[in-house]
């Protein structure tokens, strides 16, 4: 037992391990959000990408078929869908988009936001412009303070997309 070199004043931590601990958490804590940040960013990335790319092969579709529209559509807690149609029949399946938690709010159209009930943009054969009354200019994909605008030109159907909120 007298091998044993054990302090006998032992009072407490010292001010270096206190500033130690706090810094080693701090980085912890921050590598944490970052992370969590990053990965809600990319949902909502994701989500705006695949509905300009489905707007613009609806578009496509519209001007070399008899006519095509895009149909969205998000149940309360699920996944945004959309489908494409062409001639009034299905082409291809229903499409998982964005997860639960995004939301899509629309400019023009007759639902100020995406929910069960589907939002539907036509396109004119003739020239690829937006046929709806009144018709859709703008996606708005949203989880939480991040945004990601789509923009439909309403005139000649040019779809466009940017972020704009970091």
């Amino acid at each position: 037992m007298n091998n044993l070199n054990i302090k006998k004043n032992n009072k407490g931590v010292s001010l270096i391990e206190i500033i130690a601990v706090v810094a080693i958490m701090t980085i912890i804590v921050g590598t944490v959000v970052l992370t969590t940040k990053v990965a809600t960013d990319k949902h909502v990335n994701s989500c705006a990408v695949k509905l300009a790319s489905s707007l613009e092969q609806t578009r496509n579709l519209a001007m070399g078929k008899q006519g095509a529209y895009l149909s969205i559509w998000q149940n309360p807690g699920d996944y945004v869908y959309i489908q494409i149609y062409v001639n009034g029949s299905p082409y291809g399946d229903r499409v998982a988009i964005g997860r639960p938690g995004i939301t899509i709010n629309v400019t023009g159209g007759s639902n100020p936001s995406i929910g069960a009930s589907p939002e539907n943009i036509h396109f004119s054969r003739s020239n690829g412009s937006v046929t709806d009354s009144p018709g859709v200019s703008k996606l708005s994909v949203t989880n939480g303070s991040r945004v990601f605008d789509v923009n439909i030109d309403t005139y000649t159907g040019r779809v466009t997309s940017e972020m704009v909120t970091p």
